[in-house]
């Protein structure tokens, strides 16, 4: 539950009314929300204040006359005369009626969301989810490409959109499986390039299965949805799980100067390896490796919440990512800069990158 959700709880709370386990273990935990309830109780207070204030009135003398008819007590008379209020009520209420009109503006801008979304999940039976694709239904569009180095051997695959027929989605999909012993193309088109589109139709309610040679089935399960999930992974969460490193959305900063802005990439690893790393390959600048343990030439980094501090040779290095780098339990991290490392395919060589691997594979390549 985020706090936009939780602040309509808030005002139930001081309406008398019950709310859910979930929100009052929200309100406990964000001090941001604590602070609007506080907001809430002091407003609360001053205007049991000003109810319970009493207002002298004067009455002059030799004024009193007989009460008009009683269409006088017609509401919109009323409604036209004067009224007299304190200060404090009527600066209250225009905040209120201010903050009712902008949220419901802002209602009615989220309403529409961004369209309707396509997630897709593939998974192999066994070896649990290995890839996952979040993207707009539109005509033939290719949705992502994803690789799984931990099978052990490479899986690469391909996913594209093509139509929708209700609950029913026609995707295309290129799959291909090698053996460990065999290196991986430098990127997931080269390696996918002799591979034929296979077209299939998928039931939002039944997962597909499709054969790899040399593997198995692989099992592609799809969910419509009305926005983009604000993770990578339509199921993700903020919390990383035990032993993951997580980098995402990342921007690089070498003593107050932007170095790299890798938008919209993501990489982690949900598998609890504890040999896992992430490589980010900076165009002239070479490649960093992070990884949670101490490696060989590795140096110790700071981490502080979406943050990984580290320096070298007299630079000061800041990694600010769009969530939480590891769990709490995790407070430094290890980096190897390789500035003279470049990909094997030289198209690649002006393009940043980022990826999840074994720390021993990335070591050794």
């Amino acid at each position: 539950m985020n706090c936009t959700q939780a602040a309509e709880c808030v005002s139930a709370l001081f309406d008398g009314q019950t709310i859910s386990r979930e929100a009052a273990a929200h309100l406990s935990d964000c001090e941001q929300c604590r602070a609007r309830l506080n907001d809430y109780a002091e407003m609360g207070a001053e205007l049991r204040d000003v109810a319970g204030a009493s207002w002298p009135w004067a009455v002059p003398q030799g004024q009193w006359k007989l009460a008009e008819p009683a269409a006088a007590t017609n509401w919109l008379r009323k409604w036209r005369g004067t009224m007299r209020i304190p200060k404090f009520a009527f600066a209250f209420m225009v905040i209120v009626i201010l903050a009712l009109t902008g949220g419901l503006t802002l209602v009615k801008a989220r309403s529409g969301g961004n369209g309707p979304v396509l997630v897709l999940r593939a998974m192999i039976p066994g070896k649990g989810l290995v890839g996952t694709c979040t993207g707009r239904v539109s005509p033939e569009q290719d949705m992502c490409s994803f690789g799984m180095m931990r099978l052990p051997g490479m899986l690469t695959a391909s996913l594209r959109f093509f139509s929708r027929e209700g609950d029913r989605v026609q995707i295309g999909i290129r799959v291909k499986y090698e053996p460990p012993d065999r290196k991986p193309a430098p990127d997931y088109d080269e390696e996918l390039k002799d591979v034929p589109l296979e077209r299939y139709w998928l039931d939002a309610d039944k997962p597909l299965s499709v054969p790899i040679a040399g593997l198995g089935n692989m099992e592609i399960f799809a969910e419509f949805r009305d926005h983009e999930p604000p993770l990578p992974s339509a199921d993700a969460t903020l919390d990383p799980e035990p032993n993951e490193l997580r980098i995402w959305s990342p921007v690089m900063i070498r003593d107050s100067r932007v170095l790299a802005d890798f938008s919209n990439m993501f990489l982690g690893s949900s598998n609890q390896d504890s040999d896992s790393a992430g490589v980010l390959y900076v165009p002239k600048e070479g490649r960093f490796i992070f990884a949670l343990r101490p490696f060989e030439g590795a140096i110790e980094g700071d981490i502080q919440s979406n943050r990984i501090q580290f320096a070298e040779n007299g630079h000061s290095y800041l990694l600010v990512t769009g969530g939480p780098v590891a769990r709490a339990n995790y407070e430094h991290v290890w980096v190897l800069h390789q500035p003279e490392w470049r990909p094997t395919d030289p198209s690649w060589t002006d393009h940043l990158s980022i990826s999840q691997a074994k720390l021993s594979e990335a070591l050794s390549n």
